[in-house]
């Protein structure tokens, strides 16, 4: 693990690598700690299990040892520092909260962040295109950003795949005496076990990648960024509910359990968005893989329904992305001049298998909780940005990393440590992400009847994108 401080400013022109090796320098039994040598742009890196080196000596070299072995072979770090000296380092006591106006304020907060480099098995140049090393990154920008304004953390981040020992048996030495904020892990195991650890002690947890009703139970604690399955089906039959006539939108899947359960949900939510007591204003249209893959009439049946203006296809799993995959195929071969919208779950947009005439022939809609609009003059400068620092063009995951801990850096600054039961009250959009946090309950909830307990917080905001020209955009 390492320990990094927000006032610690990365160098103009270092490549990704740079925060990589940062990361990957640390053992599980030695603990790295950068900090700040005086100046913004003079990080000093020592080694605390070691005696301190002369830190009041200017020097062009940094070179890092480890007793354990290294995971990538580099023995020195070069950085630039500025020709006067170094002052030492000052370490400050970690300052006690304060209750000023009710609140818990404190000077510096102390976040974890567990996430899952992999940086045993990956090389160098494999690392930088990881997902969540640019999350990583992202998150080093926005602490950048958090700085200007007067914002201080100090961020231990921890690689939840290094080593041998389970992250479960280090739960005691990363929910220590201090820590006010956990963000991650991202199993979904890992996630429920880390909820209930920091109920126990009351520490927030924010969970950026898992989205489910089930991980957690009375636990104000917990915030869930993502929101749940049955929102997205929330948001596609309130979005086709409130366009469309009854007959005129089909839910397309095979004839089984998981289909007939979800056609259910989405037949009752419609009825609760139209006020009726009716619960069938879709239409099911059953489909069987041999129907898709030997025969041209697949949808020869629903095609020929005059009424018929839109479908849902409710997959959201990745084992069900060929299923999809050929839905898309067959309604494209036969539809002819016929108009069709298709809605969809994010996998349709994630999927590498659907080609963009797919999305032009069919005007494909998707629901979506994370979207980049390109064309958002913010967007395009942190692009240009992250690229100039990084030597790397920020994927979805930098700009999600960046938007959450602007979010989280700045709420919990604002309302202390327990800043989770303020966010209902502050609904803020970001480059990519809409939070809009609010009470949820698990699906095995002991309070279901309580209308005024809940068991988690979590992010509702989801949007409807439409393919439109040669782009995605948001619909209004």
């Amino acid at each position: 693990m390492i320990s990094v401080q927000n006032h610690l400013r990365l160098l103009s022109g270092n490549n990704i690598c740079f925060a990589i090796l940062t990361l990957i320098l640390v053992s599980c039994g030695t603990k790295k700690v950068v900090t700040n040598s005086g100046t913004k742009d003079t990080p000093v890196v020592y080694d605390t299990s070691k005696p301190k080196p002369n830190t009041t000596k200017s020097t062009d070299k940094v070179v890092v040892t480890d007793s354990t072995k290294p995971k990538v072979k580099v023995d020195t770090i070069e950085l630039k520092y500025p020709k006067n000296p170094t002052p030492p380092i000052v370490i400050k006591a970690q300052p006690q909260p304060s209750n000023k106006g009710g609140l818990s304020l404190k000077d510096v907060y102390n976040i974890k962040l567990l996430i899952p480099l992999n940086s045993d098995n990956y090389s160098p140049n494999e690392m930088a295109q990881s997902r969540f090393v640019h999350f990583y990154a992202g998150v080093m920008r926005a602490l950048e950003k958090l700085d200007d304004e007067g914002i201080k953390f100090n961020i231990e981040v921890i690689d939840t795949e290094e080593g041998t020992k389970p992250l479960q048996e280090k739960t005691n030495e990363i929910l220590n005496e201090g820590t006010d904020l956990v963000i991650g892990p991202f199993e979904r195991d890992d996630v429920k076990m880390m909820a209930e650890k920091c109920k126990e002690k009351g520490i927030p947890l924010v969970s950026p990648w898992q989205t489910s009703t089930k991980i957690t139970n009375e636990n104000p604690y917990y915030i869930q960024m993502k929101p749940n399955l049955k929102e997205h089906f929330l948001k596609l039959a309130y979005s086709t509910a409130s366009e469309f006539k009854k007959g005129e939108v089909f839910i397309v899947g095979k004839n089984n359990k998981e289909t007939n359960s979800w056609i259910s949900y989405f037949q009752d939510a419609a009825a609760t968005s139209l006020n009726e007591s009716s619960k069938d204003f879709y239409t099911p249209y059953y489909v069987t893989d041999d129907s898709l893959s030997t025969g041209p009439t697949a949808f020869n049946r629903l095609l020929k329904n005059p009424k018929v203006k839109a479908i849902i296809l409710p997959n959201y799993s990745y084992s069900d992305e060929s299923f999809a995959y050929s839905v898309l195929r067959r309604l494209m071969a036969e539809k002819g001049g016929k108009q069709i919208i298709v809605y969809g779950m994010p996998m349709l947009f994630e999927s590498e298998k659907i080609e963009f005439e797919y999305y032009h022939a069919l005007q494909m809609r998707m629901v979506m909780s994370d979207f980049v609009d390109e064309n958002q003059s913010d967007i395009r400068a942190f692009r240009r940005e992250f690229l100039d620092l990084y030597g790397e063009i920020p994927t979805q995951d930098a700009i999600k990393g960046y938007d959450l801990m602007l979010y989280i850096g700045r709420n919990i600054w604002k309302y202390g440590v327990n800043f989770q039961n303020y966010l209902e009250y502050e609904p803020t959009s970001y480059m990519q992400s809409t939070y809009n946090i609010k009470k949820a309950k698990s699906d095995d909830s002991p309070t279901a009847n309580d209308l005024d307990a809940f068991d988690f917080y979590e992010n509702k905001h989801l949007d409807i994108i439409e393919f439109k020209g040669t782009k995605f955009h948001r619909r209004n």
